[in-house]
């Protein structure tokens, strides 16, 4: 599976506070984002203010609440006398604020992960079958948007790149029954945190390995 087939198993993310959106919806969902550095401030503070992870968590607390103990003093003081840095002030924290609550884009999914997913996808398509045919499968992906564009070819492709076995004819059920597919036995397998390895050679039915085997003279 090339690595221009694996993005297309899944949809781009969703942007958040309206890139990509009508206008008057980004700015129904800016305040969601202050709300959120709000609180990432906050947390940061509350941190800070405890000591989290100091070695000496008891002194560090008591130096930084006198710290806060003045800040807020001050503050206060400041409020009264030149009200108009309190304004600079809120103004500088929203700043802050809509920039702490900036989305963090999502970790794109691992080549290894699309494959599993393409995996369990066949795996809900049996369901309680032995085994799907191969056209199903083609047409339960085309339907879905991620893979609308690709072909019956290009699907194929993609699903030997998971390591899918597929086999030139399968049985569902007495009627269904002469066209290629998948086995369900082979997608448990490949679901199996410890597959079994097959044997290197062929031994009957019933009949265990021989071991031990010693050359004839």
């Amino acid at each position: 599976m090339t690595a221009s087939e694996a993005d297309t198993l899944e949809l781009p993310p969703v942007p958040e506070f309206g890139n990509g959106r009508p206008r008057w919806a980004a700015q129904r969902i800016h305040p969601r984002r202050l709300a959120r550095g709000h609180l990432a401030q906050w947390a940061r503070i509350r941190a800070w203010a405890v000591a989290t992870g100091h070695p000496a968590p008891g002194p560090a607390r008591a130096r930084r609440a006198s710290g806060l103990a003045a800040a807020a003093l001050l503050a206060w003081r400041t409020g009264h006398q030149q009200p108009q840095l309190l304004a600079i002030a809120a103004a500088a924290y929203t700043v802050t604020a809509w920039r702490a609550g900036r989305p963090v884009p999502p970790t794109p999914p691992t080549e290894e992960e699309l494959r599993r997913r393409v995996v369990l996808g066949v795996q809900q398509l049996l369901g309680d079958d032995p085994a799907v045919f191969l056209r199903d499968v083609y047409d339960a992906l085309q339907a879905r948007p991620a893979a609308a564009h690709l072909d019956d070819t290009r699907l194929r492709a993609v699903l030997l790149g998971c390591g899918i076995t597929i086999h030139r004819s399968v049985r569902i059920s007495a009627d269904k029954t002469g066209r290629s597919g998948i086995k369900a036995a082979d997608i448990a397998a490949l679901l199996s945190p410890d597959p079994v390895d097959p044997p290197s050679e062929a031994v009957d039915a019933g009949q265990p390995p021989t071991e031990g085997a010693v050359d004839q003279a």
